[in-house]
Order: C-alpha cells, then structure tokens, then sequence
C-alpha cells in the first residue's frame, strides 16, 4: 500500500492530470472503506461464537440443572431417545441406558446431589457440537467423584439435543 502513496505522491508533484489523481484516491478510499469493514466483521465473529456457543450449552445446563431436582422428564427433554451412556472407570468401560441412569437419579435419597461442571470448552461444526468440560459430582455439598464429561450435541429441528455422553470418573484429586 506504501507503494501507492508513493505513486500517488510522484504524480502531484509532476502536475500531471488530476482526473487521474481523483481516480487513485478513490482507489485508495475505496480499499480503506473495504479494510474497515472487514476489520468490523472480525470483531464481531467473537460474539457470533459466543452466542453459538451459549445454545450448544442450554440443553447442557438443563440436564444438570435437572439432575440435581432429581427430575427424570427434565433430564429426558434434552436428549435424544436412546441415549447411552459410555464411563471410563478405572480402566474399565461402562456403558449405561440413559433410563436407568435417570431413574437411579430420581430414586436416590441419600442428600441432594449436584453435577458441577467449569471451563467446557465447546467445538461446533454446523449442526454438531462436543462439550469438553472437567466436572465434580457432590452428594450433600460433598464431593464423591470428579472427571471430565465430553458431551455430544447434535441441532435436530433447529434445537441442540444431547446426541452422546461419555465421561471419566475417579476419587482422588478432585477439586
């Protein structure tokens, strides 16, 4: 671009015609009214991810949110039918229907019980999302367990849906 203004400069000084001139600054404007508006888009990508990103995690929040109400039909609003669970325990793979984990949740009576998750970190690709969040389970505000949950979402009729859900789970070193 500092070519430009070189060019531009060296054609004033000459004094050759200023139709010429008047055509390379509108040039010039031109390319700088391009540049700002491109620099204005970029500033909004972030808040077009972060928005994206805030509808990927309602369903997320509603299942814990219900979870810890012990409410087998809130859990159940937000993924799909059929869901199974897939656990790494202590080098073993679970897997587990989600009705029977929605049922052991709404019959447990041993204090209230809470899924904490913090810093998920969410990926998106047009109508699929994961959620990577690290999480703490607490019965009674205690902790019984951590891990990390990775959580699959998938945009069924213009709503997020829990598609999959997997998670680690472990006793020691827990925050």
């Amino acid at each position: 671009m500092s070519t430009d203004y070189v060019h531009l400069a060296r054609e004033l000084t000459r004094g050759n015609d200023c139709q010429h001139i008047d055509k390379e600054a509108s040039v010039m404007n031109l390319c700088k009214s391009a540049f700002a508006t491109a620099a204005m888009l970029c500033l909004l990508a972030p808040c077009y991810a972060a928005d994206q990103n805030a509808h990927v995690m309602e369903p997320v929040h509603q299942f814990f949110d219900a979870l810890g109400r012990q409410d087998k039909a809130g859990m159940l609003a937000v993924v799909t039918q059929g869901l199974e669970i897939t656990s790494v325990h202590q080098g073993e793979l679970r897997r587990l229907d989600i009705n029977k984990l929605t049922d052991a949740i709404a019959a447990h009576r041993g204090g209230p019980i809470a899924e904490h998750i913090y810093h998920p970190i969410v990926q998106v690709d047009h109508d699929l999302a994961v959620v990577w969040a690290p999480y703490t389970f607490t019965i009674s505000g205690h902790v019984d367990h951590c891990g990390t949950d990775v959580i699959t979402l998938g945009k069924l009729n213009d709503r997020w849906i829990i598609i999959g859900l997997s998670d680690s789970e472990r006793k020691e070193n827990c925050q």
